[in-house]
C-alpha cells in the first residue's frame, strides 16, 4: 500500500495540436460599404478551411452585396470569416435555441 504501481494503464499525453484557420475573403472579394447587423441573423454556412470544407450553425454579423461576415463555434471558441453570399442561408432557432441566444447575448 502506498506504492505507486508501475504496471498501471495511464492514457497518452498529446501535445495541444494546431487548429485550422478559416479560409476569409480580402477586402477587395468582398467589396466596401458593409451593413451591420443589429441583432445578429441566424445562419447555415459553409467554410473553407486548407483541406475541408464544413457546414456549421452561424450567425450573420455583416454583410455586403457580395460577402457576408459569418460568427460561430469553433473547438469552444467564437470564429469569424468573409464566406461568399452563395455559401449563406438562413436558418430558424427552435425555441431552446432562441433562450440560449438570448442569454449569451445580455453577457455582452
Amino acid at each position: 500500500m502506498g506504492r505507486r504501481r508501475e504496471d498501471r494503464w495511464s492514457p497518452p499525453e498529446h501535445p495541444e495540436s494546431p487548429r485550422p484557420d478559416a479560409f476569409s475573403l480580402s477586402e477587395d472579394a468582398r467589396g466596401g460599404d458593409p451593413c451591420h447587423a443589429v441583432t445578429p441573423i441566424p445562419v447555415w454556412a459553409w467554410i473553407q478551411f486548407p483541406s475541408f470544407h464544413v457546414r456549421v450553425k452561424a450567425f450573420a454579423r455583416s454583410w455586403t452585396v457580395d460577402a457576408v461576415l459569418v460568427e460561430w463555434a469553433q473547438f469552444g471558441h467564437p470564429a469569424e470569416a468573409w464566406v461568399w453570399r452563395s455559401a449563406v442561408k438562413h436558418r430558424t432557432l427552435r425555441e431552446d435555441d432562441r433562450r440560449t441566444r438570448r442569454v449569451a447575448d445580455d453577457r455582452w
